[in-house]
């Protein structure tokens, strides 16, 4: 409520304090008993404007009446000095009659009223009288209006609740501070010109009571995003506030509403608070309902005045039948004694007490519970009653029962399990509360042991070192909380004299407890048998190993498990290289070979020997897959023996090659050495036939020249006995030609060799004919001859050796004969010797070059017997 200064209504004269002002003192004197006796004013006199001014300084007059004209001034001049000082007092002035100029100069400068000299004497105090009530009375309610309007200035500035006001129409005109802060706005500008009667948040039944001129009050939710969804006005704020509302119609005179005035409080965290409460007291309800055990109130007299669902099972009466009632009016009375005094000492000492007690309950059963109550003392420590809660624990007394019975049954299965256990605590040291015989029989350590808990770790380690690492690496790993880091496995037990042991031991926390539970079992055959297993394994590792054959060990989808020694050297793989890869891969196949001894063993569950040639490898192989199987008759693993049979093969064919060298040596020699002796024969019967000695000697010469013949074949021979006598192998083709070249004399041609002496071919080492005889010819039938030449080059896998000169070449029509024996103007031996070489040896030759550009000769090599 605001507390204004009211206005005076009428002012008492004896409250008046003016100050009369005339040079001539008799006048001044009458005035101010005149004014004293007859109107009760409180008077002071100032003989002049000097006087006057001093007064004026140190006092506080409603009212100054000054005569206009004084010997040291006039009564205008005093006024206007009084005025300049900033004094507001009223001032009648004293004058004459017909001295309108003064009149009009004094309210020129500031006068409140005039009074004329000359009148009837009681008409002229009369009128001053009046005029200095008037003014006096004027004056008092501009102050108190000026007060008024103060006061409500600084409670509408400095108010705490949001105030607006608005015209008689609904138009807003001005808010203060409170509503900018509590509405989120910059300032009143911002909503000014809002219309009270279109606000959307104005609930109907309160927009027709303020237009009926009524005072209303609502409570709403002020949504800020509908505010700006509408574009009301503009403001900081979001979301949603509760707010209390009250509009009051100003009203003018009986029925002229002038204006309303809005105050308006955000009461959201009251309400939040209101509804926050009322949930509280809903959940406590809620709660103590669902609570299982009885719950009860009692008051200072010890009747029960709250209590739950469970209760009214409890004591198997309703609602009704105990509100009201005490424990005497339905419990048997030496229950009822006993909880009554239970009470009357709660009552007497505010604590909390348990007890337990055997109650029969409304089903007739006899139950276990367990009282538990407290004094309940309100905010003042003022005691209001007993609170308690009956807990039933014929369950658990039961349950307690067959926990120790089953404690006892467990501890008789720990006693006789094959493994040590034990409980026991590492920090802030190690100390045993529980522990089986086995546990001391694996640790090889007497009870004495468990008794001096620090020392148990000089029992079970000898070894200084090894006991210091053991027992840091347990206390730091059940220091870290990680489970997977609480086992130890192969742990060594060793004692002098005797055989060592081995253990693994696991600990697993007790939750809610510092206690663990640890285990231990004896390892020491497994560890033996691994010992044997492992030497086994060395000598099955050196075993396989020492095969010179390829073992690889693969699963059923050919992925490798690992291959012996011979198999990573021959591939030039490490077992990280070939681990867990399919054996195909590892020679740049993306699919199983198409004969494959494993497929058809895992297929066939045999064993199964296939013979081939891998030319990755450039290797014949003989594989042999064993396939292992399981007690189900599934292919577990392979095991494939890679035997190398490519010098084998080779043998083979070189023997094959030397067969069909020596068919063909003895069937060109017989035809040779048969033909020309023939013609030796026919030679010696004309010579002998006819008697003219010079054809005679001619027919002599012919068959000298065929005996001659004789003896080239036979050199030929010679030749040849060479050819096979040396096994096939490794040749470089580069000292083959170099030696070649020594054995022909090419006189000024140039002869260059650009082969790589890296490059082997897989020949006999007769080739070295072949290189020689192609020399031979281009010395003998290049004839423009200047140079000779041999290259080599790689097409599709194959090698191609070439010697070519520029010399005049071969003609087309001469390209295949060439090669034929006989052909050409000596033995024709040479180029068919060498074709038949190179065919015998798996290689074969042909001329390409271009008549009248020199000879092209191209040696084929093909892939496996060339290698760089």
């Amino acid at each position: 409520m605001l507390f204004i200064t009211p206005f005076p209504s009428q002012v008492q004269n004896d409250n008046i304090h003016i100050l009369v002002i005339d040079d001539e003192e008799e006048v001044l004197k009458a005035t101010r008993d005149y004014l004293v006796s007859t109107f009760s004013f409180m008077v002071d006199t100032a003989g002049s404007g000097k006087e006057a001014l001093e007064k004026i300084s140190r006092n506080r007059y409603d009212a100054i009446i000054a005569d206009y004209i004084m010997e040291d001034t006039n009564g205008i001049s005093l006024l206007k000095t009084i005025r300049d000082d900033g004094d507001d007092t009223p001032v009648i002035i004293f004058t004459g009659k017909g001295r309108e100029d003064v009149v009009i100069a004094a309210f020129e400068n500031g006068a409140d009223g005039y009074v004329m000299k000359g009148d009837e004497i009681r008409s002229q105090f009369a009128d001053l009288a009046k005029k200095i009530n008037t003014l006096v009375q004027n004056r008092r309610m501009a102050d108190s209006l000026l007060e008024a309007e103060g006061q409500f200035k600084n409670i509408y500035e400095d108010s705490p609740i949001a105030i607006e006001l608005y015209n008689k129409d609904g138009i807003l005109i001005d808010v203060n501070p409170a509503f900018c802060m509590l509405f989120g706005v910059h300032s009143p500008e911002s909503v000014r010109g809002f219309s009270l009667f279109s606000d959307p948040q104005l609930p109907d039944k309160n927009l027709k009571q303020i237009k009926r001129g009524e005072t209303t009050r609502f409570r709403t939710t002020f949504d800020f995003d509908l505010v700006k969804e509408k574009k009301l006005f503009e403001t900081r704020r979001e979301g949603k506030v509760m707010l209390d509302v009250q509009i009051t119609p100003m009203i003018h005179g009986r029925h002229q509403v002038t204006g309303y005035l809005v105050h308006v409080t955000d009461i959201t965290k009251e309400v939040q608070a209101q509804e926050e409460l009322i949930n509280q007291k809903l959940l406590l309800n809620r709660l103590l309902e669902t609570i299982p055990s009885p719950v009860f109130y009692k008051d200072n007299s010890g009747r029960y005045m709250f209590f739950n669902n469970a209760f009214e099972s409890f004591v198997g009466l309703t609602k009704e039948e105990i509100v009201g009632k005490t424990v005497r009016d339905f419990a048997p009375k030496s229950h009822a004694d006993f909880y009554t005094e239970n009470d009357i000492e709660l009552l007497n000492t505010p604590k909390s007490v348990s007890y337990e007690s055997r109650v029969r309950l409304s089903d007739g059963l006899l139950r276990d519970v367990i009282f538990s109550k407290a004094t309940l003392l309100d905010q003042n420590d003022h005691i209001q009653g007993v609170i308690g809660i009956i807990t039933d624990v014929s369950d658990i007394k039961k349950a307690e029962k067959e926990i120790r019975e089953k404690e006892a049954y467990i501890r008789t299965i720990l006693d006789n399990l094959p493994i040590g256990v034990a409980v026991n605590s590492m920090a802030p040291h190690i100390g045993f509360s529980y522990h089986n015989k086995n546990f001391l029989k694996i640790f090889r350590i007497p009870e004495a042991a468990l008794m001096e808990p620090e020392n148990i770790w000089d029992y079970i380690y000898e070894d200084p070192q090894l006991r210091d690492e053991m027992k840091r690496r347990a206390l730091e790993d059940y220091a870290s909380g990680d489970l997977s880091r609480m086992h130890w496995d192969d742990i060594p037990i060793t004692r002098k004299g005797e055989e060592a042991s081995y253990v693994s031991a696991m600990s697993i926390p007790i939750p809610s407890s510092n206690l663990l539970i640890s285990t231990v079992w004896d390892v020491t055959a497994r560890k033996n048998f691994e010992f044997e297993l492992r030497k086994t394994n060395q000598i099955l590792e050196g075993m396989l190993d020492g095969i010179p054959d390829i073992i690889g060990i693969q699963n059923p989808d050919h992925s490798l498990i690992r291959y012996n020694k011979a198999g990573y050297e021959i591939l030039g793989l490490s077992h990280e290289e070939v681990a867990g890869k399919p054996c195909y891969s590892l020679i740049g196949r993306t699919k199983p070979c198409e004969i494959c001894a494993s497929t058809r063993s895992v297929q066939s569950k045999k064993i199964v020997t296939v013979e081939k040639y891998v030319p990755e490898l450039k290797r014949h192989l003989i594989c042999r897959s064993n396939p292992i199987l399981d007690d189900d008759g599934n292919v577990q693993i392979v095991v494939e023996q890679l035997t190398d049979i490519t010098s084998r093969k080779q043998m083979e064919e070189a023997i094959n090659q030397t067969n069909q060298k020596l068919r063909f040596l003895t069937g060109l020699t017989r035809h040779d050495i048969l033909n020309i002796l023939n013609a030796i024969y026919y030679y010696h019967e004309l010579a002998l036939s006819d008697d003219d000695p010079e054809k005679s000697r001619e027919y002599i010469m012919k068959a000298g020249e065929a005996a001659n013949r004789i003896e080239a074949t036979i050199g030929f021979t010679r030749e040849y006995e060479d050819f096979g006598v040396a096994s096939s192998g490794w040749q470089s083709v580069y000292s083959i030609i170099e030696s070649a070249k020594r054995e022909v004399n090419a006189g000024s041609i140039v002869i260059s060799n650009y082969i790589s002496p890296s490059l082997e071919v897989f020949v006999d080492p007769i080739i070295r004919k072949v290189f020689s005889t192609l020399l031979e010819n281009a010395v003998r039938h290049g004839i423009t001859i200047t140079s000779i030449r041999f290259s080599a080059i790689e097409k599709d896998n194959d090698l191609v050796i070439v010697c070519e000169d520029d010399g005049v070449g071969i003609p087309v029509e001469n390209k295949m004969q060439i090669f034929g024996m006989g052909y050409g103007n000596h033995t024709g031996i040479g180029l068919f010797l060498a074709r038949e070489i190179l065919s015998i040896t798996g290689l074969s030759i042909k001329e390409v070059g271009e008549e009248g550009k020199g000879a092209r000769f191209e040696i084929l090599v093909p892939e496996g017997k060339w290698r760089e």
